[in-house]
């Protein structure tokens, strides 16, 4: 299927109706969250450990919905729902996106605003269930709020979301400003070696400096960026792809030939490893079923195809438009066009592209009958909508074409 402008507005559109009616949020406008994923429970060889490490679902006949709410999830569906309320003129849309926002800062109790440790404030635990603070899930929180305040000011005084935004950027300097292979403090989890959560980390400090030029900020993304560049040759496609999306959103906030330099390194890598017919990158995460046949949507496509269309924006360089293309393409081509609600319109976690149908294994937090709403189809869906608005992750959602007032629309079921 072509990357034209007709086909990325019907794939976002379809999957804006997923998530709406896919029972992922309920009710559907986002007033208590948005669930984790979509769990598919025929032939999951993953299902008892799904089940007894996140211990809250809704079972259905074939499918189950775990429905932890994750702070990262949901800040990546509200920049969704922000970004189609601008590219359709939805209100309905905006107040989604608003209520999402509402339940992360007034219901959901997830914002550590006066822990014990102060090296916590500011920072979200991973879900309603769990405790546990990760490095890059709090990257994407810091990174979001303080996108959405700078495009609405109107949010920003109502959330205080670049107040927390900072805090929890203040927060994430500290690990990076030292050895790095130091265990994390306090409650801290993550492997800050990695580009998954380090460079992320990068990414959220970048876009804190944009906002409040704090040397602290700068000292890390420069302590880090030293790191990926001794460590360059020995990361997986998927960490690859993490990394280039770190450095290229470094590079579009200081300007520096050594971000464009390390984006690039690890852009022209990732283009020389994909596949010349399909364009599909080697599914080699841990977390995944492995395999250079598998299209791996929740740790590999996802942040490539974002980070391409980051690396372009910022650099202007065809190639990585090209590349976007391709994966953009390939992800169009696969989009589930399956009739049930909790499927039509999404990406599932794991596609065969041998079998030319959705497979290839399962683990508990990767595989193809996991459909996520953060990590897979928020992130696909906002790289085609910052296409669309002529913008990009470094860039905000810059609103291009939206002289025109939001009006009342009631989404129609899309066709794929």
């Amino acid at each position: 299927m072509q990357c034209n402008r007709e086909n990325l507005k019907r794939a976002l559109r379809a999957n804006l109706q997923w998530f709406i009616e896919s029972g992922v949020m309920l009710p559907p406008d986002g007033l208590w969250g948005v669930a984790e994923r979509v769990v598919l429970t025929k032939n999951n060889d993953a299902l008892d450990k799904i089940y007894t490490s996140f211990p809250v679902w809704t079972k259905f006949a074939e499918h189950t919905v775990i429905e932890q709410r994750r702070a990262d999830c949901n800040f990546q569906a509200a920049l969704l729902f922000l970004m189609a309320s601008e590219i359709f003129h939805c209100d309905q849309h905006r107040k989604v996106a608003e209520n999402l926002l509402e339940f992360l800062y007034f219901r959901s109790g997830l914002l550590n605003r006066y822990p014990k440790d102060p090296d916590l404030t500011g920072t979200w635990l991973f879900s309603n269930i769990r405790t546990t603070t990760w490095y890059d899930d709090n990257s994407w929180n810091s990174a979001l709020s303080l996108l959405i305040a700078g495009q609405y000011p109107e949010l920003d005084e109502k959330f205080d979301l670049k107040q927390w935004g900072l805090t929890l950027a203040d927060n994430l300097a500290k690990p990076l400003s030292g050895p790095l292979n130091e265990p994390p403090k306090s409650q801290w989890s993550g492997h800050i070696t990695l580009p998954h959560w380090g460079s992320l980390m990068c990414m959220a400090l970048a876009h804190a400096y944009a906002v409040e030029p704090r040397p602290e900020y700068r000292a890390a993304i420069e302590n880090y960026h030293d790191h990926l560049e001794e460590n360059r040759e020995t990361f997986i496609a998927s960490e690859m792809a993490y990394a280039m999306l770190g450095s290229s959103c470094c590079y579009g906030v200081f300007r520096e030939p050594r971000f464009e330099q390390l984006a690039r390194y690890f852009a022209d890598r990732l283009m020389h490893r994909m596949d010349p017919v399909t364009g599909n990158l080697p599914a080699e995460h841990h977390e995944s079923p492995v395999g250079p046949h598998l299209v791996d949507t929740i740790y590999t496509i996802n942040w490539a195809t974002l980070g391409f269309q980051n690396l372009y924006a910022v650099t202007g360089h065809p190639p990585y438009h090209d590349a976007f293309e391709r994966l953009a393409q390939l992800l169009l081509k696969i989009q589930d066009q399956s009739e049930e609600k909790h499927l039509r319109g999404c990406w599932r976690g794991l596609y065969d592209l041998d079998a030319g149908a959705w497979g290839g294994g399962d683990c508990y937090e990767g595989g193809a009958n996991s459909i996520y709403t953060g990590w897979t189809n928020a992130p696909i869906a906002f790289s085609f909508a910052f296409e669309l608005l002529g913008s990009s992750l470094s860039q905000g959602t810059i609103k291009a074409e939206l002289e025109k007032p939001l009006e009342s629309c009631t989404p129609a079921r899309a066709s794929l």
